[in-house]
């Protein structure tokens, strides 16, 4: 499922986010298993509060259906509550890296 796609202030978001090097931006919640969210939750993991002060100061998603719910985190706090994993969330930027194929063995390598 291409979130940005569906809502392009996603994407908004994740350029916006470019600027700042380290915030990552992770989506969870209802966007991911439902058709007609009440709110799009965002997690920002961050390592310096400015970009996230920054970042928000942006306003482009001030007037956004459904709602922008954010949530920061700094990356040890994610860690002790480990809400990645029992969120399920998903990692929009930085893009995840893509899966490489692995190179076929060189024939009589031994």
């Amino acid at each position: 499922m291409d979130l940005t796609r569906r809502w392009p202030i996603l994407r908004e978001l994740c350029s916006c986010a470019e600027q700042f090097p380290g915030l990552q931006i992770w989506v969870f919640g209802s966007m991911l298993r439902s058709q007609r969210p009440r709110d799009l939750d965002v997690l920002i993991i961050y390592a310096d509060p400015q970009h996230v002060t920054a970042l928000y100061a942006a306003r482009l998603w001030e007037a956004t259906l459904p709602l922008l719910h954010f949530i920061a985190m700094a990356p040890d706090e994610e860690r002790d509550h480990r809400f990645i994993e029992v969120t399920g969330a998903i990692r929009l930027h930085p893009p995840p890296a893509e899966p490489t194929a692995a190179a076929p063995a060189a024939e009589g390598a031994s």
